[in-house]
């Protein structure tokens, strides 16, 4: 029998993505919220959310953590 060793290739590692803590505060029923988001090029924080339990998907304050 033949014994053949293998050698796994390095896959390519992607850059480090700065991941930014976003309060989100519902401004209709007062639920909050705290996501972890990434800053685009514009500047905008993307966390997914998308509306919150009461179905409010306009009114909102969004305030970036430390």
């Amino acid at each position: 029998m033949r014994s053949e060793t293998f050698m796994a290739i390095p896959e390519p590692v992607a850059p480090a993505i700065h991941r930014i803590k976003v309060h989100i505060r519902c401004r209709v029923c007062g639920e909050t919220f705290i996501l972890r988001g990434v800053r685009d090029g514009k500047g905008h924080i993307e966390t997914g959310f998308k509306r919150c339990l009461c179905d409010n998907d306009r009114d909102f304050d969004i305030e970036p953590l430390a």
